[in-house]
């Protein structure tokens, strides 16, 4: 079985098992590079690849490792991020009329996405946060992250004392303005520093 990673070829023998190979590739990995996934006798493995070698690793000839720069990485979460805002922004407005109207079953489970969609936002800045090198308007992601807690905490008290109207207003006026916001700064970061992937 071959392991490749850039011009490196590694020779690895028919004994080796999983965890071997995961040993090899965190190994080889470099400084400022983030691993992105595997090639594996040319089909691209993005998710679960430790299943899918226990499955397939009898047959396996060859593994590919590919990675992004931390340039690309962060500039991927953005496009991601992008992306989720495009859709979330048109359905927390939807959302915030319909608590409005004192939520239905399916109110409450647009709500949980949302929060689910928020944790995942804050999460992404904070693994962007933990890297060496941030976009110049990072100070404009924390700050965002942080009114976007501060309104977590809002919504939990008036959930907790049932105020639909008190919910409809944080996520009308303050969670979707983030969300606009966001939307904002990272399409600014993108356009500066980032790039976006051509449509053609």
């Amino acid at each position: 079985m071959e392991l490749i990673y850039q011009e490196h070829s590694f020779q690895l023998n028919k004994q080796t098992n999983v965890e071997i190979i995961i040993e090899k590739i965190h190994e080889i990995l470099e400084d400022g590079v983030f691993f992105s996934h595997l090639i594996i006798d040319g089909k691209e493995v993005y998710e679960d690849f430790e299943i899918y070698l226990l499955d397939h690793l009898t047959q396996i000839k060859q593994i590919k490792v590919i990675t992004k720069t931390v340039g690309e990485f962060i500039n991927e979460l953005l496009l991601t991020a992008e992306g989720y805002l495009d859709r979330a922004i048109p359905e927390v407005s939807l959302l915030s009329n319909e608590f409005y109207q004192n939520s239905s079953t399916e109110g409450w489970n647009k709500f949980s996405q949302m929060l689910e969609g928020i944790q995942w936002l804050n999460q992404m800045i904070h693994t962007i946060n933990k890297i060496k090198e941030q976009p110049n308007n990072w100070n404009e992601y924390l700050n965002l992250s942080k009114k976007l807690e501060n309104e977590i905490k809002n919504l939990e008290v008036a959930v907790e004392n049932d105020d639909n109207v008190l919910i409809a207003d944080i996520i009308q006026y303050e969670i979707l303005s983030i969300f606009e916001r966001v939307k904002s700064v990272i399409q600014t970061t993108i356009d500066l520093e980032g790039c976006r992937h051509d449509l053609n």
